[in-house]
This record gives C-alpha cells, structure tokens and sequence, in this order.
C-alpha cells in the first residue's frame, strides 16, 4: 500500500464511522481534494464533514480549536508545513493552553495533519520542516510516521484517544512510496507499541550482534538512515542499528537510554534545522543521563543553515542524504 493511500483509506473509514470528526483546509473539495490528494473523494462522500476554506491558516485553526471545546474532533489539513507558521499564535497561545488554563476543564482534541520536508524542488518556503519550532511548547504533541510504520492507522488511533492538540507530520517525498510492511530489504524489524500510537522501531542488520553505531530518526530521513546503513555494511564491515521513532514530542527518553546503553557511538538524523532542532534535544537528552555509556561525541546530521534552495541540485547539497551520513559513521568509526 502507498502511504498516501494509508492516510486516504484511514481517514475515509474515521470520517465515515465518527460523525463528529470534521475535516477543515484549504482546496479539500473534490475532484481538487486537497495539494497531495490525500483527501480526494472525503468531501462527496462526506459533503457535511469536510469544510473548504479560504486561505486563512490562523482563521482554520482558530475556528478548530472552537469545534474541538465544543466535542468535535477537527482534523485541520494545512496545505503546506511552511504554512504552520501563521498558525503559531492560535497553536501556541490557544491551543497548547487553554487545559491548563481553565483547570482541566476544557480539552482541545485537535489534528494538524501537515505534508513537510523538501525534495521536491519546491523552494524556500514550501520545502521546510519547522517541527522543533513546537519543541519547547508544554501541551502540544507532534507525531511523525514513516515508511515502516502505518500512517492511516496512527491517524485512526490518534482520533480514538486524542486529548490535545497533536500535529502530524507527513512528510511529501513518502506520499508515492509503498509502505515497507514487515520486511525491509535485509533488515530485521523489532517494533515495541508505547501508548496509544506511538511506535518505535529498531532496523538491524544483525539483530543478535552488537552494532557498531546507533542512528536515531524519524519521518522522511528513515529511508536515508536505511539505504546509508545497508552500504556501509556492504562496503565496509560497518554494523548500524537504525532508531525510528514515531512520536516528535514527546521523546521516548527511556527507549533511548535503553538503546544507548548497547552502543555507545550515536547518530542523530533530521531534515530540520540542525541549530535548535530536535537532533540538539536528544544529544543533550543522552548526554544528561546516559553520558557513561558515550564512547565518542554524538554526530547529528541536519539541514545546513540557510534557506532551501529551488534548485534541486542545491536543494540535494544542503540536506541530510547518504553521502552525508555515510561520511559521519565514517568520522564515528575513526574516533
């Protein structure tokens, strides 16, 4: 199955079976249904369900949060992650708050599914992943699946248990690509489910040896990690268990640790900012409190720190891609 149409067929049965889920974005009306297709055929069959909207990100939110204080559960499509940003005030402020605010009175169950990442040639303010921007905001959760995990069903899962406001992230390059199901070219799969949709995942060549280094990421960058990790192995010898975590925020500190204590030679992976980003809070993270298992500075890979560029050759340079992590499991190795 494609990923897109995990996230098609998921929310199709979630609007069918949940009258007050809403569907709310821009251009979601068919036969456009939506910038990715994602929500192609939602508002005929669903016409009471799905809202289209004029270009208003803040008026889009704004009103969700209001259907959510009411007992609905919104689902805001925002056409592009870039877009998240005119949004920050009613996420920020609203959203993340208003629990805490009125003494747990009021809860704000609502999705912000959001398609992000670069590769596409896009350019600088339709390519970015500004998810760290939310890292630091109590209240909010930010969920991020990847090739080897379901998206439809953590979207269905999130809807069943949603209690705050929760961004998804689904990053643009995987829409087209098929879901890597149980088998991922020669490596093994341990998934561990911690709460309600939040899935980590350990890819390893060799699972019953001792890898040489750890790489840590999520979303977009898995297949990055994958292809890297498979070549340094052919090529060189070199073992590299692949980290994957579905949940942004939160992090899953203790799996980590849990992880870190096997190998002490770290990787860390985004396609974020590498300045402030989320690579930055889980260096500090195992530096805190698995600093004794460290055999060597952790290594983390990320966007380099200028505007992406339209031209898909610059595009590819600035970015994490395989050369990039290759050359740091390199570094890691001489250390």
């Amino acid at each position: 199955m494609l990923y897109l149409d995990s996230l098609n067929k998921s929310l199709f049965n979630i609007l069918k079976n949940n009258k007050d889920v809403i569907l709310i974005g821009e251009d979601l009306l068919d036969p456009y249904g939506g910038a990715f297709k994602v929500s192609k055929g939602l508002s005929t069959a669903f016409p009471s369900q799905v809202i289209s909207t004029p270009i208003s990100e803040a008026g889009i939110v704004g009103s969700a949060i209001g259907m959510s204080m009411r007992g609905l559960k919104p689902i805001v499509e925002l056409m592009f992650g870039d877009f998240i940003g005119l949004a920050a005030d009613q996420i920020i402020n609203h959203a993340a708050k208003y629990n805490w605010m009125y003494n747990n009175k009021i809860t704000v169950p609502l999705l912000i599914r959001t398609p992000v990442g670069g590769r596409r040639g896009y350019g600088p303010t339709h390519s970015q992943s500004l998810e760290s921007i939310f890292m630091s905001v109590p209240g909010i959760e930010i969920v991020a699946p990847s090739l080897c995990h379901n998206p439809g069903e953590m979207i269905k899962r999130i809807i069943e248990n949603i209690q705050k406001p929760t961004i998804f992230l689904e990053y643009k390059i995987d829409y087209s690509k098929k879901l890597f199901g149980d088998k991922i070219r020669r490596f093994s799969i341990e998934r561990e489910d911690i709460g309600d949709f939040n899935q980590n995942i350990t890819l390893s060549l060799y699972p019953d040896e001792k890898p040489d280094i750890l790489a840590i990421t999520y979303g977009g960058n898995v297949s990055i990690a994958i292809e890297a990790a498979e070549k340094c192995f052919l090529d060189e010898e070199i073992l590299i268990n692949v980290l994957v975590l579905s949940s942004v925020r939160p992090i899953d500190e203790e799996w980590i640790i849990k992880k870190v204590d096997e190998c002490g030679k770290i990787i860390v992976i985004e396609e974020g900012n590498k300045i402030g980003g989320w690579g930055a809070e889980v260096a500090a993270m195992i530096q805190e409190k698995a600093f004794y298992a460290l055999k060597s500075p952790i290594q983390r890979i990320g966007a380099m720190d200028i505007p992406i560029p339209s031209s898909g050759p610059m595009e590819s340079e600035m970015l994490p891609s395989i050369d990039s992590v290759i050359k740091k499991i390199n570094h890691l190795i001489d250390i």
